[in-house]
């Protein structure tokens, strides 16, 4: 933000690192930039930075000598003269505007507004780089790497928390350069330790990118929205970096998996009088739409198989819980009659995790360590350079580089898609109720089967089972530990009730609560942000996202009864479910008025290809048609239910055709 010098030329307003972007509420467009940053860590070289401070400037002229300037402008100094009156009348209504005296109702307005942006504090858990795509996995990147391809491929644009703020600026500027000035901002977490094994070098990170879709607080955000986001929807990715030679080079490994709320229509109202709200199956959806373009989209990003691991209560005296368990295996049990090919389901399993913590003959450590390494298993993982592979009996055997080689050379050759010697395909799905407490210790026990395939893989150690008071392991339970604190701050209000456990030991891997008093005091912090603070956080997430744009002519945010309709695009236009069920039937029905008109007879089919009508047939003939006419309409509308999976697969393998 250049500024005029007295005697002429510019001057520097401020020192900035990157931009975040413009928005613009009622009055002028503000620019926000990152005037303080610090290194967190690096990916292979690639810094990786944290926003440590920003500055907002308002983009309008300055005021001038008998005017009065705008909400938070920057040249609120007289230059036009030095006459004392006009000087004085000057600084009087600045006086008056300091303190909200003289304002109109656009300039209020405007001033809650400035303080809801304001309320989403960059300083926390905001993360980017100059030169590495934080948006994307290291195995998309490494992808990318490949085919080196100019310009750089389009940053995801659902981890991006800036997205909207930027599109106005990427629209000014072409594709070539816009790239060099859009900096895509992540939310979530980032932690980076230096280890030592067997005398190898090792970088373990751990990277948590919060969605910007259906983005919220703990109660405010429940389920699904009708595009299939739900929320807090978190990526999770785990990086092992081998120092081989520099910083730079080396192995690279990496394993995804994600956390998000049970993708149905379920909702929870928090009152001052009730700590755990009952949940409400708040829509009927009969064909499970919302749940389809969820799991669809899963497909589309991380390809097959989907593998989900459920962690909500199967029995209660009072149901809770088993509301929404149940509709989410009846929703996943729909889908998969529609899914064909078996490879391609999704494999749901079901994990009690209060039930067994609390049984005196199960062990809740052992059952997730079986359930994460029959999930690490389905998906697999990214590593740059295999020297060993695990067979499916857990035999280590040295990795076929010629094969893989041939592999790589047919699928580039003729499919034109570019393959790494070994990909993670698919991805691991955790939830629970609120996918905090137990989703991250169940993350923490597939993290932990993950590393030690990847220690093999790259050939460090020779046995893919660690031993759980080995330092590596300490030193992810401690990440874990933290990471879990931050996403639950973030969507719950407090940190995490139940923890990794920090103590080592043979049987020791996993704690259920915390201390009794240390637990009391997490919960007090919860409800007091569920219950006073997180409406506004809510709203100033809407305003910052982009979910809401003021304007004069609609309804102040703040004055809304509930955002559900920034969030659910098709209620908001007021199609409503009628809207839906034609898009459906239009998508995926059959038009069946060929045949309405020879219900009182049969059409036969000569040899010759023409038809005759006869009226006069006999009963048999006649149910036999009309039962052969309903076999046929199941079978094309059974062909067209099971189209979404097959899209959603094309979609994943075209996807990777821009890096070629």
């Amino acid at each position: 933000g250049p500024s005029e010098r007295p005697g002429g030329g510019l001057r520097p307003i401020c020192k900035a690192y990157g931009i975040v972007g413009f928005v613009r509420f009622l009055d002028c467009y503000y620019l926000t930039l990152i005037t303080k940053r610090a290194k967190v860590g690096s990916l292979g070289g690639n810094g990786i930075y944290t926003i440590k401070a920003t500055e907002t400037f308002s983009l309008k002229p300055a005021d001038r000598p008998g005017q009065t300037g705008g909400v938070g402008a920057i040249g609120d100094g007289d230059r036009g003269g030095n006459d004392p009156g006009t000087m004085l009348l000057s600084m009087w209504n600045r006086g008056k505007r300091s303190v909200g005296l003289g304002l109109s109702n656009r300039e209020i307005a405007e001033l809650r507004y400035q303080g809801l942006y304001q309320v989403v504090d960059l300083t926390k858990n905001f993360y980017f780089s100059y030169t590495y795509d934080v948006t994307r996995s290291l195995q998309e990147n490494f992808l990318a790497t490949k085919a080196k391809p100019f310009p750089p491929p389009p940053f995801k644009d659902m981890y991006a928390w800036n997205y909207f703020l930027t599109r106005e600026l990427e629209q000014c500027t072409n594709s070539l350069t816009s790239f060099q000035w859009v900096l895509p901002i992540i939310h979530g977490a980032f932690l980076q330790r230096r280890l030592n094994d067997y005398g190898r070098s090792l970088n373990l990170t751990l990277l948590a990118r919060r969605s910007r879709h259906f983005a919220g607080t703990r109660y405010l955000k429940r389920g699904v929205s009708d595009q299939g986001n739900v929320a807090n929807d978190v990526e999770h990715e785990q990086i092992l970096h081998d120092e081989a030679s520099s910083a730079s080079s080396g192995a690279f490994s990496s394993y995804l998996q994600v956390r998000g709320s049970i993708p149905t229509y379920w909702t929870q109202e928090s009152s001052v009088t009730l700590p755990k709200p009952p949940i409400v199956l708040n829509r009927v959806d009969p064909t499970y739409h919302a749940t389809q373009a969820h799991f669809a989209d899963l497909l589309r990003r991380y390809g097959s198989p989907i593998v989900v691991v459920d962690l909500v209560k199967q029995s209660e005296k009072r149901e809770r819980e088993v509301i929404v368990g149940n509709e989410f295996r009846s929703a996943i049990d729909y889908l998969n009659c529609n899914i064909m090919d078996p490879e391609h389901k999704i494999r749901y399993c079901a994990l009690d995790y209060s039930h067994i913590s609390k049984h005196r003959n199960l062990n809740v450590s052992t059952s997730l360590n079986e359930t994460a390494t029959w999930a690490v298993n389905q998906t697999g993982f990214f590593c740059s350079c295999p020297r060993w592979t695990i067979t499916e009996g857990g035999k280590v055997e040295p990795f076929d580089d010629e094969a893989a080689a041939a592999r790589v050379d047919m699928l580039g050759k003729y499919l034109g898609v570019p393959v790494l010697p070994l990909e993670q395909k698919g991805v691991l799905r955790t939830n629970c109720i609120d996918c905090l407490d137990r989703t991250n210790v169940a993350q923490f026990s597939a993290g932990v089967e993950a590393l030690g395939q990847q220690l093999v893989v790259m050939g460090i150690r020779n046995a893919a089972k660690l031993d759980p008071s080995s330092n590596i392991v300490r030193v992810l339970i401690d990440m874990f530990v933290e990471i879990g604190d931050h996403i639950a701050l973030q969507y719950g209000g407090s940190e995490a009730h139940k923890k990794v456990n920090t103590t080592a030991g043979p049987a020791a891997s996993i704690h259920g609560p915390m201390g009794k008093h240390k637990e009391l005091l997490t919960s007090i912090r919860r409800y007091y942000s569920n219950t006073f603070s997180d409406r506004m956080r809510q709203d100033a997430m809407n305003l910052f996202l982009g979910y809401y744009i003021p304007s004069r002519h609609t309804v102040p945010l703040w004055e809304l009864e509930s955002d559900y309709y920034l969030h659910n695009f098709h209620v908001k236009s007021g199609r409503g479910s009628l809207h839906a069920m034609k898009l459906y039937q239009r998508t995926f029905g059959t038009d069946w008025d060929d045949d309405e008109g020879t219900a009182g007879g049969i059409v036969r089919v000569e040899p010759n290809g023409a038809s005759s009508f006869s009226a006069g047939s006999s009963e048999d003939e006649s149910e036999s048609w009309r039962i052969e006419r309903v076999r046929r309409r199941c079978k094309i509308q059974n062909e067209a239910l099971s189209v979404w999976w097959r899209l959603a697969i094309q979609q994943y393998i075209q996807s990777r055709m821009w890096m070629d």
